[in-house]
């Protein structure tokens, strides 16, 4: 039986006030947890996971294959020109795990940058809303709520690096920022599809992986499933009914030089019925941010500048080769 990870639980809340004090001890908070196993749960973030929950579970629960099929990735339904909004289906025998992926409701048909045809940028393609009603706009209202949480959780990470607290804030904008939700489904099945075994054994449901994001913010059926590496071996991550899971994606890493790594994570296999919401969070496709290191006494060439946009294309693409489609 694995050991279960000492994850901290911080109380974000005073980040959303004006008490400069209060926001520093929670970035001192936020420090530690990314400098020692990289990940934390945000308690006080504000938003009614109870309602996520049953949203999500409602949607899952009416999907016909057929609406699965018109609205899949173009992975799955080669009709599709989507890479990132769609249904991510399950292939009966091989792989059981499905997932909705959608993006900033703010990219219409007059988008700037999906009249440019930009990559990474796509209209978001929804379920019928006979059959949903209500979903998508519980879900675009979702969006934007759950990236200003993450703009606040980033005021926390700025004041953190010893940047000033809006270092984020003009390039995770609603108007163009990349950042996606997933809504990921892990069935229970009788007859469940082979897993995956990691080298020490381990029954996988997806393998060990660092996310291509800044960072993300995710919110999970209380199932312990996931696992951190460390210098001890693989640990289990505690789970939490209330708290969103944060921890720094790869282009953190990039931007800090590594002093907030991107941690090594893995998903078990666990034959239970769950859910798995992230919000991976992402600046818009032509930010471009000097690489630094908050500790200025370490010197190295350090990471090169590169266009936000151009960075996630080449992390996407290396998870995938990496693991395969979800």
């Amino acid at each position: 039986m694995n050991k279960i990870a000492d994850i901290p639980a911080i109380d974000i809340s005073p980040l959303f006030g004006e008490d400069r004090e209060a926001k520093r001890r929670v970035a001192l908070e936020i420090n530690t947890a990314c400098r020692g196993l990289g990940f934390f749960y945000a308690a006080g973030h504000k938003i009614d996971v109870r309602q996520l929950q049953q949203e999500v579970n409602a949607f899952h629960s009416t999907m016909t294959d057929e609406e699965k099929f018109r609205i899949a990735i173009h992975a799955y339904n080669k009709a599709n020109p989507h890479v990132r909004n769609g249904y991510y289906m399950a292939i009966r025998g091989k792989k059981a795990v499905e997932s909705f992926c959608y993006l900033n409701p703010s990219f219409t048909d007059e988008h700037s940058m999906i009249r440019a045809g930009a990559p990474l940028h796509e209209v978001n393609w929804w379920p019928d809303e006979s059959s949903h009603p209500n979903f998508r706009a519980y879900c675009e209202q979702y969006y934007k709520d759950v990236l200003e949480l993450s703009r606040v959780l980033l005021r926390g990470f700025a004041l953190s690096l010893g940047k000033n607290e809006d270092y984020f804030d003009r390039d995770v904008l609603l108007d163009d920022t990349l950042s996606a939700v997933s809504l990921i489904r892990y069935p229970y099945l009788e007859d469940y599809p082979p897993q995956k075994l990691a080298p020490d054994g381990t029954k996988l449901g997806f393998d060990d992986h660092i996310d291509a994001s800044i960072i993300t913010a995710l919110f999970q059926t209380p199932v312990p499933n996931l696992q951190v590496v460390t210098p001890d071996g693989w640990l289990d991550l505690p789970v939490s009914a209330d708290n969103f899971l944060i921890n720094c994606g790869s282009y953190m890493a990039h931007l800090t030089n590594n002093y907030y790594p991107s941690p090594v994570h893995r998903v078990k296999w666990v034959n239970a019925e769950r859910l798995s919401l992230p919000f991976f969070v992402h600046a818009g496709y032509n930010t471009v941010l000097e690489p630094f290191h908050p500790d200025s006494k370490l010197g190295g060439s350090g990471n090169q500048s590169i266009a936000y946009g151009e960075f996630l294309q080449h992390a996407l693409k290396a998870l995938i080769e990496k693991n395969g489609q979800t």
